[in-house]
């Protein structure tokens, strides 16, 4: 799991879309799913051990992936709650050493936080940075690099500011630079490690596809095992070949072309050494 999909940012990104999700899921597909999902919440929620809380938000995760907007919606709050985490250690640390070098009361924390986090705008899915990192030949494993960006907004931070008690504005003020500074800190790439057989297969696609990135599957198996046998590796079976494209789908990697259940599509930016 990435350093954002933590347990505790799951969960936190649950809260925020409970009262949404029988309308991102379908009323009747919620009525189906969600005694099964809260009790899961439930778990996570009650457990202490940090493997079985790891593998409870991932099965928490895996339980709502078939349903694409709370799929996507998921993205988002969980960036978001990565953010606020960042923003409470700050909080709870550099601000009041910071109030208190200023002579200021601890209240100056709040406000400042409070601004910061009404201004923060995760930027959409469309704007991450998507890249495939492998060696010629896909006999090394690769990388799936993703990189989410986000942003202030500064006029509603100002508008913000601007309506904070005047009695803490200007310490408001300072301890929001402080909180930008915190950001920095924020990881924005996620790095996915690929096995060996899922960069074989991603390389066997870049040779077979087209001038629209596609290729039928027998093609791209066929591609992956010329270049595994090159360099002295077992082939694949067709069943490997598909295990790892799907893999790669879930990565948002690859897709499968719309109406063609043996014809895929490379979706993300890839680099070759």
């Amino acid at each position: 799991m990435s350093s954002i999909m933590t347990p505790d940012n799951i969960l936190a990104a649950l809260e925020n879309l409970e009262s949404e999700l029988p309308s991102l899921t379908g009323q009747e597909a919620w009525a189906t799913i969600k005694d099964d999902f809260y009790a899961l919440k439930l778990r996570l929620q009650d457990s202490n051990d940090p493997e079985e809380r790891d593998r409870l938000a991932s099965e928490l995760v895996d339980f709502l992936v078939p349903y694409k907007h709370v799929r996507d919606r998921l993205k988002e709050e969980t960036h978001l709650a990565n953010i606020q985490t960042v923003l409470r250690d700050t909080m709870e640390t550099d601000l009041p050493v910071f109030a208190a070098k200023m002579d200021l009361d601890n209240n100056v924390v709040e406000p400042s936080a409070a601004v910061v986090l009404k201004s923060i705008v995760v930027d959409s899915e469309e704007s991450e940075v998507r890249r495939i990192k492998i060696k010629e030949g896909g006999t090394e494993p690769g990388k799936s690099v993703k990189i989410r960006n986000f942003h202030l907004d500064l006029l509603s931070m100002t508008e913000l500011i601007a309506t904070t008690l005047i009695t803490v504005a200007d310490p408001v003020v300072a301890g929001v630079l402080l909180i930008i500074g915190s950001l920095t800190r924020i990881p924005k790439a996620i790095t996915i490690d690929l096995s060996e057989q899922e960069t074989s297969v991603f390389w066997g696609f870049v040779l077979a596809r087209d001038a629209d990135n596609s290729a039928e599957e027998s093609l791209i198996a066929e591609h992956t095992n010329h270049e595994r046998n090159k360099n002295g590796r077992l082939p694949l079976t067709n069943e490997g070949v598909r295990d790892a494209l799907c893999k790669l789908k879930k990565l948002k990697s690859v897709e499968l072309v719309e109406g063609k259940q043996d014809t895929w599509r490379i979706v993300e930016k890839y680099e070759i050494k």
